[in-house]
Formats: structure tokens, C-alpha cells, sequence
């Protein structure tokens, strides 16, 4: 052979080179992995599982097919963004690609005839993650992934080719044949789903506990004493025990303080703002007003006492946008015009001397100063150890008012007289603080009034450094109605006994042994209660206060109601098949899980097609709800 090679010189080289190519061929195409679409250098994958490669078409058609739909069937893509479509889908492929391998490992197939009698049943699948059965509930296709389509002709009611190509290209951006091609392997994932579900059982005894579980239920009636009351009220924090606090943890200050100063020390062109909202804004009641301008004055008197207005806004105010950031804005596009008038017409460094009255409710504002950044930082770091300071005491005074109202409900009184015993030694009257409210009363047909009108706003402010609590005498309304000061409604003093936070008693709403008794308890806490309501009798109180996200909640069961096994044979087969399905799914999540963990190294995703494309809005807020109009 090799002397043939060498009396026809290149010619043999030629045919070496076919020889050679054609054993690479059947090398590749029998390879164990050849039936696989692999990841190549110019291959784009949207991620890779066990060399498997899932390519924009396939991950596109998956979160067309997952994707929210309204009445008329348009895609809703606010609540898709909510849900994370795009990851939902992505992770739904993975598990299906994981699935397939396991599939292949033990010898299962999908064939033709099944793939065929599928589409000619008028379904199409979608794989939906396994261990996400919240959002799996508010998709289109459920935990199962199966969309009924139909596949028919409107008149013949029959399967119709054309009527299934234009639905699939429709639906999917997908051609028939790529088409037939994924719903052979969703196919193949939905038998290995089956398999692992195959050997779940439920045993009767088991539903019926579940079911007792289930439906018997418990109320409570509970007193939360929130720690944001007990600072306001509780607490006495005189300059010398601040300062005396403080040099023992001076350390606490310096974090939170760096990690505040970026947002809270002044910028060239910030404006801040503490709101205090109306509720029902437009529509509020004369009480939520009066609760309102409570606040507001709170605030002002915080701000006379020396407080920095950045920690102030963080504390109090009612616009969660701008409380983040120390009550700033950068921006005022699409703002209430009374507010913007008002916060242009502020000198550098100026309060608004009082508050503002718009559609939200009353607002304070200032202006930043740069050049008074070293004064505003003393100021700051003095607020931030009042604050802590009071924040630390706050959490000792609201457990121990909290054991006090404890005791005394343990010993028979009711809630309510257990409150006003223990409230009464910290009702005081405090000296009133006025504030001055200004409206916007000029004409609405009227456009700009000019600038004198621009000059009574800015002589209607105060320097942050000498806040006043009366107007500036001397301010000049040159013909302008719009930044008046107007005699405020008179709120009555907002005492311990009348806070909107003091301590009051509630009723929950039935709950379960899984269920959630009161929204603000802690997760340990929700624990502790279900584990007293369902052992102790009714009207028993709990002898301990139970932690709160914010503060103690005493707890006294108001009443049981029991299920019974006679309930539970009359719901008999539902019950059972219910906890059938519930344990099928979470063997199935267990297993998909496993599946995952023991593939890390084999799933590589590309994360940048999960990005939204960005918002092309010239820079309207980001978040309506939290900063709109203000």
C-alpha cells in the first residue's frame, strides 16, 4: 500500500486526504453525543446543558408561549416583566434538557406516532420549572405546561395542515419542522415527569391529617406595640444621654453615616422634600387630613429642633421614591406645578417656611447648599446617633410595655383597659407647634404670573441653619395669592393615647396550621403563635409578647373551629387526590432539584438574553406609584 502511496506522488496524497475526511465523518457521526446539537465557536446558545444547546428560536418560542395574555388575548407585558417571563422560560428549558438526558439514560423514547397524535389532539407543551408553583398558577398553561390550540378548521371542525402551520408559526416563530423537532423532546421530559410521579402514593390516614391541617382553623386578637410609638413616646432622649451614648458607640455612627452620606449630604441642584400624605389624596377625609398635617407638624418640629432634614425625611415621610434617598430629587419632571414654583423659588441652602398643600398632601422642601456640606455633616452625624440611640431604646421600651400589657391581660382585664393603664403615666400635652400652610390660589386659567411672583415664594422661606415657627413677616405676595400663608386646620395635640400607632386591639382573620395568623409578625413569631393557638383553649393569652417586624404583639386566642373526620369522608376523593397531586409535584421539584445540583458544571447560561431592553421614556420616573406627581 505505501509503495502505491509512493510511485503516484500527489495524486495519493489526494486520496489520503478523502480516506482520512471520511473516517472523520463516521467518527463524528457515530460519536456517542451525535445526535446532540452541540455548542460550537459560532453557535449562539441562549445556555448550554450537558453540551446540549438551546438557541434563541427555541428560547424565544418558549416565552411567547408562556407569555400573560389579556381578554383579547394581547400579551401583557408589564405583568410578564413582573413574573420574569424570560427567566421562567429559560430555566423551564433547562429542566426539560435535563430531563431528556435522563430520559435517554434509562432508555425512554417519544416517537413519531406519539408526536403525531399529540398534534393532531390540537396540544402544544411547554416546559414550566418544576419548583415554582407560584408563578407556575398565574401562567397561561399552568404547572403542566399543555396549551390547547386545536389545530382545526373553523367550518369542518378537522384537523387542518394549513390552519396548523399558520397556528404554530403564529404562536411559536417557529417552521413546522422545528416545531415537530422541540415538541418531541417537551414530549420526552413530560414522560420522565410521569415516571418520577409514577410510585407517589397517599395513604388516608395522611389526607385526613392534612385536611384537619387544613380546615381547622384559629382567630386571635392581638395588641401590636410598635416601636415607632414607643420612640415618640417611651423614649426620653435629652442631649446628654445621646452624647453619652454615643462614645461608646461612635463606631455605629461612622458605618451608618458612610453609608448614608453619598444620598443624604447636599448636591448642586437637590431638592428635598418630607410628604406627609392624605390618604385618598383628591378624595381624603377630614381625618386623614388632620392625620396629615400631624405629621407634617411633627416633622417641622423636628427640623426646629435641629434635626437634618435628610434624617427626618427618612423617618417620616410618606413618599417612599424620595425617603430612600434622604427626601432627594435630582429631577422634577411631570411634578405637581405648585410644587416645582415653590421649590424653584428657594434660595440655596432655604426650608420653605412651613409647608406646602398639593393633591398629596403637605409637603416641607429644601434646597441644597453644597457649599454648606461641612455644617449639614455635623448635623447629620448628631441625628444619626439621636437615632440610633432612640432605635435602641425604642426596642427595650416596647417589650417592656409589652410584657406590662401582658400581665394584666393574663390576669382577666380586657385589652382596652389593659392599654389605657398602661398608656396613662405617658400621656402628657405637649406645647403646640404650629406650621404654616401654604396653597396654591392663584387663578388655574392664569399661565407663568412673572417673577415678583417667583419673589414672594423665595421670601417665604427660612434658612435651613434658623428655622422660624412663624411665617417671615417681611414676605412680599406682590400680587400673587399662590404662596399665601392660610390659617391651617387646627389639629387637635396628637398625644400617647391618640397616635395613629399607639397600641390597639385587632382581630386576625381565620388561619390554619400553615397559614399566616398576623401579617407583622416575624417568621419565628408566626411560628410561636399558630404552635399556641391550636393547644391552648379560648381566651387564653399568650404569657409572653411574641417579636414583631416592627415592636411586641400580645396574643389571646378568641376562638377555635375544629374539622372533623365526618367533614373529611364528605370531601373524601377530592382530598385525597389533592395531596396526591401536592406530593407528586414536590417529589418532582426534589428530583429536578437533584438533577441541577449534580449538573453545575454542565449548564452554562448567557445571561444577556434575559435582559429587558431598556425604557425609552426621555427619563419619566421609573417608579409611578412611588414618585408620581409629587
Amino acid at each position: 500500500m505505501l509503495h502505491l502511496f509512493r510511485s503516484r506522488g500527489i495524486t495519493n496524497v489526494i486520496y489520503g486526504v478523502v480516506i482520512i475526511a471520511t473516517i472523520l465523518v463516521f467518527v463524528i457521526q457515530f460519536r456517542p453525543n451525535a445526535g446532540q446539537k452541540q455548542a460550537s465557536i459560532k453557535t449562539t446558545c441562549v445556555a448550554t446543558v450537558r453540551g446540549w444547546c438551546i438557541d434563541p428560536k427555541d428560547f424565544n418560542a418558549s416565552v411567547r408561549l408562556l407569555m400573560p395574555r389579556g381578554a383579547q388575548g394581547e400579551p401583557l407585558q408589564a405583568k410578564a416583566k413582573a413574573l420574569k417571563i424570560k427567566d421562567v422560560a429559560l430555566n423551564g428549558l433547562v429542566e426539560r434538557e435535563l430531563l431528556v438526558g435522563e430520559a435517554d439514560r434509562l432508555g425512554l423514547t417519544a416517537t413519531e406516532q406519539e408526536v403525531t397524535d399529540q398534534i393532531f389532539d390540537g396540544y402544544i407543551r411547554v416546559s414550566v420549572p418544576s419548583d415554582n408553583a407560584a408563578v407556575a398558577g398565574q401562567l397561561p398553561v399552568g404547572r403542566e405546561g399543555i396549551i390547547p390550540v386545536g389545530f382545526k378548521d373553523p367550518k369542518t371542525k378537522k384537523f387542518d395542515m394549513k390552519v396548523y402551520e399558520r397556528t404554530v408559526r403564529n404562536l411559536t416563530g417557529r417552521s413546522p419542522t422545528e416545531f415537530r423537532e422541540e415538541q418531541t423532546r417537551e414530549l420526552l421530559a413530560a414522560k420522565m415527569r410521569d415516571l418520577v410521579r409514577a410510585p407517589i402514593r397517599v395513604s388516608e390516614a395522611e389526607a385526613l391529617d392534612a385536611y384537619l391541617r387544613q380546615y381547622n382553623t384559629a382567630t386571635v386578637d392581638y395588641v401590636h406595640v410598635k416601636n415607632t410609638w414607643a420612640a415618640r413616646w417611651l423614649v426620653s432622649a435629652s442631649d446628654a444621654d445621646v452624647a453619652a451614648w454615643q462614645k461608646e458607640h461612635q463606631a455605629d455612627i461612622d458605618r451608618e453615616f458612610d453609608s448614608r452620606k453619598a444620598e443624604d449630604l447636599p448636591k448642586a441642584g437637590r431638592i428635598r422634600h418630607i410628604l406627609a400624605e392624605a390618604k385618598g389624596r383628591g378624595n381624603a377625609t377630614p381625618e386623614a387630613k388632620a392625620a396629615a398635617l400631624a405629621k407634617i407638624t411633627e416633622a417641622w418640629a423636628r427640623l426646629r429642633h435641629g434635626d437634618a432634614f435628610a434624617q427626618v425625611a427618612r423617618d417620616l415621610s410618606d413618599d417612599p421614591g424620595s425617603k430612600r434617598t434622604g427626601g432627594g430629587y435630582d429631577k422634577m419632571d411631570g411634578f405637581d406645578a405648585f410644587f416645582v414654583k415653590s421649590a424653584n423659588a428657594l434660595a440655596l441652602g432655604a426650608t420653605t417656611n412651613g409647608a406646602i398643600e398639593t393633591q398629596f398632601g403637605y409637603h416641607i422642601l429644601e434646597k441644597d447648599d453644597p457649599a454648606k456640606a461641612a455644617d449639614v455633616e455635623a448635623q447629620l452625624k448628631k441625628s444619626i446617633a439621636r437615632d440610633l440611640y432612640v432605635k435602641t431604646k425604642a426596642m427595650e421600651a416596647s417589650k417592656d410595655f409589652a410584657m406590662k400589657l401582658a400581665a394584666d391581660m393574663k390576669s382577666g382585664k380586657s385589652a382596652e383597659d389593659a392599654i389605657k393603664a398602661a398608656t396613662a403615666p405617658y400621656v402628657k400635652t405637649a406645647p403646640a407647634t404650629t406650621i404654616n400652610i401654604m396653597k396654591d390660589d392663584a387663578p388655574k386659567a392664569t399661565s407663568d404670573a412673572g417673577a415678583s411672583d417667583a419673589g414672594a415664594a423665595a421670601d417665604a422661606t427660612v434658612k435651613n441653619d434658623k428655622p422660624a415657627s412663624t411665617p417671615n413677616a417681611g414676605a412680599s405676595d406682590a400680587g400673587s395669592a399662590a404662596t399665601k400663608p392660610v390659617p391651617p386646620p387646627a389639629p387637635k395635640p396628637i398625644t400617647a393615647d391618640t397616635d395613629p400607632d399607639r397600641p390597639q386591639e385587632k382581630t386576625s382573620s381565620a388561619f390554619s396550621q400553615g397559614g399566616d395568623p398576623i401579617q407583622e409578625l416575624t417568621p419565628d413569631g408566626s411560628i410561636q403563635v399558630i404552635g399556641f393557638a391550636f393547644h391552648a383553649k379560648d381566651g387564653e393569652t399568650m404569657a409572653e409578647p411574641v417579636r414583631a417586624t416592627d415592636g411586641f404583639e400580645i396574643v389571646r386566642l378568641k376562638e377555635h373551629h375544629t374539622a372533623t373526620p365526618e367533614d373529611f369522608t364528605k370531601d373524601r376523593e377530592q382530598q385525597l387526590q389533592q395531596l396526591l397531586v401536592a406530593k407528586q409535584n414536590e417529589a418532582l421539584s426534589l428530583y429536578v432539584q437533584r438533577l441541577r445540583e449534580t449538573s453545575k458544571g454542565a449548564i452554562k447560561k448567557d445571561e444577556t438574553f434575559l435582559k429587558e431592553p431598556e425604557a425609552k421614556d426621555g427619563g419619566a420616573p421609573t417608579e409611578p406609584d412611588e414618585e408620581e406627581g409629587f
